[in-house]
């Protein structure tokens, strides 16, 4: 296996914008990244990364210019597949709606898009080489957390992605109310479980604030030291804050746009 990003797990985050150069300006000032441009063959697709040389890099997500007249710009999170075809397939007959078919990225992956029951967006990613998926993780500056965001009870729209990507799911130590969010964790499909019990990658909750006008979805989540000075830092850079810092029971989190409206998230890292 060309990963050791575990089936099922996230294996890559990326951001699509109709202002390339200016989101990326905010994005590689926000957390102090580098940037690889991939070239004009592959429509400019730049690769963010923590490290300022080719040789020390490490990757983070990417970031690509939207469809042209398309205004949309979101983050988005795929998810590491054996057999994107079979996958995507699977993900069919359990209801999801197919956007773009499984298509091969050069010699690097394989890539399909698609939507979940509720209308949810992400992507099934086959890696063909060890050159793709994320080697930066949990730490200041890299993605640290993944959360589904939904305007209903999350453990009923995390019973597709259980089925689809055999994860487990966990509920809140306390036992909070049915409608609290679940914790999702991923079982290695050898049977032989990593980090104790399960890798623990993310989670889904109720949606807040402005996040309820919008139709459920994947957010990312970035390490930082300081959730405070991070949220201030990207209103400087012409983001906003869309809810402001507050404490939950995994640490600090905001939820920020950048300037073209993308909804991400920054929060105390998480172990």
């Amino acid at each position: 296996m060309p990963t050791s990003i575990p089936l099922g797990a996230p294996i890559w985050a990326d951001a699509v914008t109709p202002d390339l150069s200016g989101d990326l300006d905010f994005y590689m000032r926000l957390f102090n990244w580098a940037a690889f441009d991939s070239g004009e063959q592959f429509g400019h697709y730049t690769e963010l990364c923590l490290g300022t040389t080719v040789s020390e890099a490490r990757a983070v997500a990417g970031i690509a210019e939207s469809a042209s007249g398309d205004p949309g710009s979101s983050w988005g999170v795929a998810f590491h597949a054996g057999d994107c075809v079979t996958t995507v397939a699977e993900a069919e007959k359990l209801g999801a709606t197919i956007t773009s078919h499984p298509i091969r990225v050069g010699d690097d992956l394989v890539y399909a898009a698609l939507k979940d029951p509720d209308g949810g967006a992400f992507g099934l990613f086959e890696p063909l080489s060890d050159k793709v998926g994320f080697t930066a993780r949990n730490e200041p500056g890299a993605i640290v957390w993944f959360e589904y965001v939904y305007d209903g009870a999350p453990v009923e729209a995390m019973q597709f992605y259980s089925e689809l990507l055999n994860w487990s799911l966990k509920a809140p130590e306390g036992g909070g109310p049915e409608r609290d969010a679940p914790y999702v964790g991923l079982w290695t499909h050898e049977g032989l479980a990593i980090r104790g019990h399960h890798v623990e990658f993310g989670g889904a909750r109720m949606a807040l604030g402005p996040e309820l006008k919008m139709k459920p979805h994947w957010t990312v989540c970035f390490g930082t030291d300081s959730v405070d000075l991070t949220a201030a830092k990207a209103v400087d850079l012409g983001g906003t804050v869309a809810v402001a810092p507050v404490d939950d029971p995994g640490g600090r989190m905001a939820v920020l746009t950048s300037p073209t409206g993308a909804f991400f998230t920054v929060m105390s890292s998480r172990e």
